[in-house]
């Protein structure tokens, strides 16, 4: 007995260490096989060498210290000064090839910059801001130029934009002759202009269309110009250095040596010349057998006239009107009165419109087009269904033929909006379908609710100036007022004779515990010039979208809103040099900026029945900035990809209910 407690004892340790063993063999983790790759690609050579002088050759190798590849390089890679012939720029395994197709100028310094193009070939870390330069003569260039490009009607940051410097300083310059030394905006609006050298220069952004790196006012390109000569310089400073622990924790805050470079801080306000474009016009349509359309990128003050090519034309061919509200997208719809004509397939018609000369400039000349309109029904046809037959009994018989079904009666649609609850500063609509031959004022009524009766009222009744078929009626109405908006069947009658049934529409004005007022003291509006007087400027309230909702004129340095449903709101003030009401662009050939638009950094909040009265001193307001919020060009996230190693660690889940010992990896 003594003998076998004894052996008992003695083999419990072992039994201890083989449990343990075949524990952890079936608990086994996912191999996590390390940390991911956080770390961008790291130059560590190339040929010629870096910032190399005197250098003849057209073919640069550049090495890194892993594989790498290149994102877009024509459009990402910027060589300057600008190359007329386009490098070829590739990626193969660690290294990186530039080869120049144009002759190299003499005493120049070369930048390849590759913005932030060059990532590594497993974790995308892209090396930011990676240029690479060189001489053919004796001296390198090393100044740089840097700020920000924005959208002058929203400030919005404009990304991938070429931006360049000349150092002829007349008026022609960005017109006639290459940009300089040229960069593009990063995803937040930010450039660099690398290896400048000393002198004096002008500073352009440019929507270069033809890849000329010059403006060509022909040619509908947005453009950014600065009035201020630049004279760029450099300084040695002592300036604060930050060493991180790891993403979010610092480790050292110290004090080292730098080069700073000025200009640092310009701001380039981008738009598109206010000078008229280029007149063309774009495919037409035929979206409807008895509609065409054609569609021009300019408003225009008389319609072209379709002649007919391949049927005769009637006395009343087709009815014109405007359609939509773009003026960039400027559309002319054609209704086609007589059936036997818009049921031909095909249409041919001849157009002579006005179009700008494609290579000379500012040369507009009569253009004639001819036009096949073809229209397509859908070729799946809906399966007949059998109606019922209506009879009609006579002494003679029990049954006679059915009655041939008339045609269906197509009325005219109109549309009254809004209804139901309105707002006291509320304009009705009225649209319609089709062209109306005759619409007058005395077609409509108005009635207001007095004492459960109804009372006819007057109102204003006037065309829509912008969108086609619509017409407004105005009046100035009041809280918790009901109204009723009628028309009286076959008042209306369409070009094709379809006519209106009775219309009906209920409004009832909300009352005024519902809505807040906002009013808004306005200081530091600049002055103009030198006359004392302040600047004519608006305010616009917008919604949490950015779009704008009301706007209000700065009177006497005050800006009122009134009748405000109880929602958040943004704000925006532009300075209205011309009065004119609205934003306008700037004028390269007279020098003229586009108005200055300026945000306020918080947001309204309008409550019911209450009213807010708010101070906004606009010289205080940092130039080009806009509430993080409604900013939509915004960079793409940077994403850490950080790795949960206890999560990794965590044992595998078997489907099967049997364990073995290949299972448990022994």
């Amino acid at each position: 007995m003594k003998k076998t407690l004894r052996y008992i004892i003695l083999r419990l340790p072992a039994v201890f260490l083989l449990s343990c063993i075949l524990f952890a063999c079936a608990n086994i983790g996912n191999p996590n096989g390390g940390p991911y790759d956080e770390n961008p690609p790291k130059f560590i050579g190339s040929k010629p060498g870096i910032n190399q002088l005197n250098f003849k050759g057209k073919k640069i190798e550049i090495f890194f210290d892993e594989y790498v590849s290149i994102d877009n390089p024509s459009e990402n890679v910027i060589v300057t000064p600008p190359q007329i012939q386009t490098p070829s720029i590739q990626a193969v395994g660690k290294k990186v090839t530039v080869e120049l197709k144009d002759t190299l100028k003499e005493n120049t310094t070369y930048t390849i910059d590759f913005t932030s193009s060059i990532v590594d070939n497993n974790e995308k870390n892209a090396l930011e801001n990676f240029s690479f330069a060189f001489s053919t003569g004796d001296i390198l260039d090393t100044l740089q130029i840097s700020g920000v490009l924005i959208s002058a009607e929203d400030l919005e940051p404009v990304q991938k934009v070429l931006v360049g410097i000349h150092n002829d300083l007349s008026d022609t310059a960005f017109t006639k002759t290459p940009l300089l030394r040229t960069s593009k905006t990063d995803e937040r609006g930010r450039f660099i202009i690398h290896n400048v050298s000393p002198g004096s220069y002008h500073a352009f952004a440019l929507e270069d269309k033809n890849r000329n790196y010059s403006y060509d006012k022909s040619n509908d390109e947005s453009l950014a110009f600065l009035d201020s000569i630049i004279v760029p310089t450099f300084e040695r400073a002592m300036v604060p250095d930050t060493i991180w622990r790891d993403t979010v924790t610092v480790d050292t805050v110290m004090m080292v040596e730098k080069t700073l470079f000025y200009p640092n801080d310009l701001i380039l306000w981008y738009f598109k010349d206010s000078i008229a474009p280029r007149q063309r016009m774009s495919r037409p349509e035929r979206s409807k057998e008895h509609i065409f359309t054609l569609k021009f990128n300019a408003p225009m003050d008389t319609f072209p006239k379709p002649v007919p090519l391949n049927f005769e034309p009637a006395d009343s061919l087709w009815y014109v009107t405007q359609k939509g509200e773009d003026p960039e997208n400027f559309a002319i719809n054609y209704w086609i009165l007589d059936s036997m004509i818009y049921k031909i397939d095909t249409l041919q018609v001849g157009v002579t419109y006005w179009k700008n000369n494609d290579t000379v400039p500012n040369l507009v000349e009569l253009q004639t087009d001819t036009l096949d309109l073809i229209y397509r029904e859908a070729r799946e046809k809906k399966k007949e269904t059998k109606r019922p037959v209506r009879v009609r009994r006579t002494e003679a018989s029990d049954s006679v033929p059915a009655e041939p079904e008339r045609p269906p009666v197509i009325p005219l649609q109109v549309g009254i909006s809004p209804s139901g609850p309105i707002n006291p500063y509320d304009i009705i609509t009225v649209m319609f379908n089709e062209p109306v031959m005759d619409v007058r004022k005395e077609f409509f009524v108005m009635e207001i609710g007095v004492d459960s009766l109804w009372e006819a009222v007057d109102f204003e009744f006037e065309e829509d100036s912008i969108r086609a078929m619509t017409y407004l009626i105005k009046r100035p109405f009041k809280y918790n007022e009901n109204y009723r908006l009628s028309i009286d069947s076959a008042m209306l009658c369409s070009v094709y004779g379809h006519c209106n049934d009775f219309l009906s529409a209920d409004m009832n004005v909300k009352g005024e515990k519902e809505y807040g007022h906002l009013t808004v003291s306005i200081h530091g509006l600049p002055l103009v010039g030198d006359s004392g007087r302040v600047m004519p400027a608006f305010m616009e309230l917008l919604n949490t979208g950015g779009a704008p909702v009301r706007k209000a004129v700065v009177k006497d340095g005050y800006a009122t809103f009134l009748d405000m449903p109880a929602e958040k709101y943004y704000a925006r003030i532009t300075l209205d040099a011309n009065e004119n009401g609205r934003w306008d662009a700037g004028h390269y050939e007279e020098r003229r900026q586009p108005e200055r638009v300026i945000y306020f950094m918080q947001q309204f909040e309008i409550r019911q029945n209450w009213k807010i009265e708010e101070t906004w001193d606009v010289s205080k307001s940092v130039p080009g900035e806009k509430p993080g919020e409604l900013i939509k060009n915004k960079p793409k996230e940077e994403t850490k990809k950080n790795r949960n190693y206890k999560d990794e660690s965590k044992p595998r889940r078997s489907n099967s209910s049997s364990t073995n010992i290949r299972g448990l990896g022994l």
